[in-house]
C-alpha cells in the first residue's frame, strides 16, 4: 500500500511519522486474520510535491510496487490520482477529495465527507453565510478553494475565500474581509490546529480576540479536525494554558470532529509504543 502525503515539507505533517504509523497499522493488520484474509501486507510512503502542480508525481513509479493507494492530501490532486489509479484497476483511499469527481472508479471514501457533516452543522444552527480562511501553502489553498465551492454547491453563500499567514498584518486583512462581507457568521479555518501547533491559526485567533470578533459574533470552525478523532476528553493542551489572549479568543471556536468512544488517540498510541 502506498501512503501519500506531503511528509517532505510540512513541518506538522512530518511530526505524524508517516513511516512509522504506516509500519504500525501493517503489523496491526498482518496480526488480525480477521482483516489480513490470508494477505501480507506492507506500506511504502510515498512523497507528496508542496506544489500542487507537482503533487501527483510521487505516484508515477506506483504500479510497479503498491497494488492499493492511501491518499493524496491535496485535494486538488486527487483528480489525477484518482484516473491514474483508475486506469491500474488500483484502490485509492482518501478523506481529503473534495466534492464528486467524475470517472474515478476506484476512489474509496472511508470517512463522512468532511465538507459534508460541516454543511450539517451549518444547517442545524441556521448559519448560512460563511468565510474561508486558508493558510497559504498550496495544500491549505487547495483546501479552501475546494470546500468554498462544495458549500457553494449545497446551496450556501460563501462570500469570503482568502489565506492568512503567520503575520499579524496577514491575519488582521483576511479579517477585516470578513467584517466587511455582508452577514458572515462563521469563518471556517482550512489550517493546521493551533492546539497541535499551527501557527496562522494562532496568529488568526489572537488578532480577531483584539479586534473584538470573538464575543459571539462570529463563530470559528476548525477544518483539519473533521478529518482525524482531536482528543478533547480530560486533555490538557499547553497551547491554551499558556497564552490568555488565545484561551480568551477559543470560546469562539466550535470544534467538531470524529469521536472515538472505544479507545482515545493518546490510549491507542500508548498500546501502539
Amino acid at each position: 500500500v502506498g501512503v501519500m502525503g506531503p511528509w517532505t515539507c510540512d513541518p506538522l505533517l512530518a511530526r505524524a511519522l508517516p513511516e512509522v504509523a504506516s509500519r504500525l497499522a501493517v503489523a496491526r493488520l498482518n496480526r488480525d486474520p480477521t482483516l489480513n484474509e490470508g494477505y501480507w501486507w506492507d506500506a511504502v510512503v510515498l512523497a507528496e510535491a508542496c506544489r500542487t502542480p507537482q503533487a501527483v508525481t510521487g505516484l508515477l513509479n506506483a504500479e510497479r510496487y503498491a497494488t492499493g493507494l492511501v491518499g493524496p492530501l491535496n485535494p486538488a490532486t486527487c483528480g489525477a490520482a484518482g484516473l491514474l489509479a483508475a486506469a491500474w484497476n488500483k484502490p485509492l483511499v482518501s478523506w481529503a477529495c473534495l466534492g464528486d469527481v467524475e470517472g474515478l472508479d476506484t476512489l474509496v471514501t472511508p470517512m463522512p465527507e468532511p465538507a459534508g457533516v460541516l454543511h450539517s452543522v451549518l444547517r442545524f444552527f441556521r448559519w448560512a453565510h460563511v468565510a474561508v480562511l486558508s493558510a497559504p501553502q498550496d495544500l491549505w489553498r487547495e483546501v479552501g478553494q475546494g470546500l468554498a465551492q462544495d458549500l457553494r454547491a449545497r446551496g450556501l453563500p460563501v462570500t469570503v475565500v482568502t489565506t492568512a499567514g503567520t503575520e499579524e498584518e496577514e491575519a488582521r486583512e483576511a479579517l477585516r474581509r470578513v467584517q466587511r462581507a455582508d452577514g458572515v457568521r462563521v469563518v471556517v479555518m482550512c489550517m493546521h490546529s493551533v492546539l497541535l501547533g499551527g501557527e496562522e491559526q494562532r496568529v488568526l485567533l489572537e488578532k480577531a480576540e483584539d479586534m473584538g470578533m470573538t464575543d459571539g459574533t462570529y463563530v470559528f470552525i476548525p477544518y483539519d479536525a473533521l478529518t482525524f478523532p482531536l482528543p478533547y476528553r480530560r486533555v490538557p493542551y499547553p497551547v491554551l494554558a499558556n497564552n490568555t489572549k488565545l484561551r480568551l479568543a477559543y470560546d469562539a471556536v466550535l470544534t467538531v470532529t470524529i469521536d472515538s468512544p472505544d479507545v482515545t488517540f493518546q490510549e491507542a498510541l500508548h498500546q501502539a509504543k
